[in-house]
C-alpha cells in the first residue's frame, strides 16, 4: 500500500511537472507571438531606416520616401505616388478612408498635406526644386470611394537651392501617445518658433499653455471623446484600423498598434498577450487615456485654422503646417499628438444633419469670426520615446513610368 501510494505520488509530481513545462511554454510561445517583451520590427518598419536610402538618392522616388513617413489619420496612409522624371501625381486614396470618422475626407487630405510637406523637404537634398500644384474643389463634392483622386502635382526641375534644416526631423517625427511631463511647461524658444509660421491669407495656427481658451479647448476634447465613444458607427469604422498583433500588422503595414499607443510598460505588456479587445472596450479605454493622461499632461494645445475647412488645397495647407509644426518639435526633442476629436464630432454632425454643437464649441475657443478650426493637437516634454508606426514601402505605393 505504501509503496502503491509513493508511486502516484512521483507519477503525480512527474505529470504536474510536465503540465508546468508545457503551459510555461505556451505563454512563451504566445508571448514571442505576439511580441509581448519586443519592440516592433521587421520590414514594415523598414522605410524609416531607407527613407534616404543610395538607392533612392537623387531620384523623384527619394521624395515618395520621404513621403511615406509622414503624419496621417490612422495611419491609414492614404496616398499613391504616380512618378515621372519631372512631376509626381500625389493621389487621394479613397478606398483607405475612416468612414464617418472621416466622411468628407478631410483628414485624409490633411493627411496628403504632410505629405506634400515631407517631399518638398526633400527636394532640395536630391537636387530638385519643387513647385507644388495643388487640385481645386471642395471636399463635399468628392463622389464615390472606388478609385483615387488627384490631390496635388509636385512639378520638379533640377537645381542647387538650399537645404531646409527640417529635412533632418524626418525620421525623428512620432505621434507620442504617453504622458509628458506637463511640471517641465513648454519651451518658449519653440513656441515662438511654432507661432511664426502660422499666420498666412488662408491659414491660421492658435497656441495654447494656459488660460481661458486652454481650459475650454482641453474640455471640448475630453467632450468630444466620450461623444465619439458613444457612437457606434464611429467607434467600428475606427476600430477596422487595428491592428492585432504582429503577423497583421506585417501583413498590412498600416493601420494602428498597441505599441504607438503610449501605455506603460507593464499594462502594454498584459494587452500584447491578451486577445485583442472588442471596439467599445478599446475605445473606452481610448476615452480613460484621453482624459486620465493626453489632456492633464499637456503643456501646449493648439488648433489650426483655415478659412474653408472644406476647400481642398486648404486642407493640404492644413496638413503642410501640421507637418512642419510636428518637425519642428521633433527636432527640439519635444512630444506631439494630434487631438482632433473635435473636428472629427463636427464632421459627424454635419453627415447627420444635426445641431453644429462642435462648431460653437471651437468657435468659442478660436474666438475670431472667419476662421474653421481643422486640426487639434497637444504638445510637450516626452516622458519616454515614441515607438515608429509601420508603414508601407516605396514600391507598394509608387507607379512609376
Amino acid at each position: 500500500m505504501t509503496q502503491a501510494s509513493g508511486f502516484t505520488r512521483r507519477r503525480f509530481l512527474e505529470i504536474g511537472s510536465g503540465i508546468t513545462l508545457v503551459a510555461a511554454a505556451g505563454v512563451l510561445w504566445r508571448a514571442n507571438e505576439r511580441g509581448v517583451f519586443a519592440d516592433p520590427a521587421g520590414e514594415a518598419y523598414a522605410p524609416w531606416s531607407m527613407w534616404n536610402a543610395p538607392e533612392y538618392a537623387n531620384t523623384p522616388l527619394a521624395l515618395v520616401a520621404a513621403g511615406v513617413l509622414a503624419s496621417n489619420p490612422h495611419n491609414t496612409q492614404p496616398w499613391i505616388f504616380r512618378v515621372t522624371d519631372t512631376q509626381i501625381d500625389i493621389l487621394a486614396d479613397t478606398r483607405r478612408h475612416l468612414g464617418t470618422f472621416d466622411p468628407y475626407l478631410r483628414e485624409m487630405h490633411i493627411g496628403l498635406g504632410c505629405a506634400i510637406e515631407n517631399m518638398a523637404l526633400a527636394a532640395a537634398p536630391n537636387g530638385y526644386a519643387v513647385t507644388a500644384e495643388r487640385a481645386a474643389g471642395s471636399l463635399l463634392d468628392i463622389g464615390g470611394r472606388d478609385a483615387p483622386v488627384l490631390a496635388a502635382t509636385l512639378h520638379l526641375t533640377r537645381a542647387d537651392v538650399p537645404v531646409d534644416p527640417l529635412y533632418d526631423a524626418i525620421p525623428k517625427r512620432h505621434t507620442n501617445r504617453a504622458p509628458y511631463d506637463v511640471a517641465r511647461g513648454f519651451p518658449d524658444e519653440t513656441l515662438q518658433s511654432l507661432a511664426a509660421m502660422g499666420r498666412g491669407p488662408d491659414i491660421r495656427l492658435w497656441l495654447f499653455r494656459d488660460g481661458p481658451a486652454f481650459e475650454r479647448l482641453g474640455a471640448a476634447i475630453v467632450e468630444t471623446t466620450e461623444e465619439i465613444v458613444a457612437d457606434h458607427a464611429m467607434i467600428e469604422d475606427s476600430h477596422a484600423w487595428f491592428r492585432d498583433g504582429p503577423a497583421e500588422m506585417a501583413r498590412e503595414r498600416s493601420g494602428l498598434e498597441l505599441d504607438t499607443a503610449g501605455l506603460p510598460s507593464a499594462l502594454l505588456a498584459a494587452a500584447k498577450f491578451l486577445p485583442a479587445l472588442p471596439a467599445e472596450q478599446s475605445h473606452g479605454a481610448w476615452l480613460d487615456q484621453t482624459r486620465d493622461t493626453h489632456v492633464p499632461t499637456a503643456a501646449l494645445l493648439g488648433m489650426i485654422a483655415v478659412r474653408d475647412r472644406y476647400d481642398r488645397p486648404q486642407a493640404l495647407a492644413a496638413g503642410r503646417l501640421w507637418q512642419r509644426v510636428h518637425l519642428t518639435a521633433s527636432a527640439a526633442g519635444l512630444a506631439m499628438h494630434p487631438l482632433n476629436q473635435p473636428v472629427e464630432t463636427l464632421d459627424r454632425e454635419r453627415q447627420l444633419g444635426k445641431e453644429a454643437e462642435s462648431e460653437a464649441r471651437l468657435a468659442a475657443i478660436a474666438d475670431e469670426p472667419g476662421w474653421q478650426p481643422t486640426f487639434v493637437f497637444r504638445g510637450g516634454v516626452p516622458t519616454r520615446d515614441a515607438i515608429a508606426s509601420a508603414r508601407r514601402a516605396v514600391q507598394t505605393v509608387a507607379e512609376v513610368s
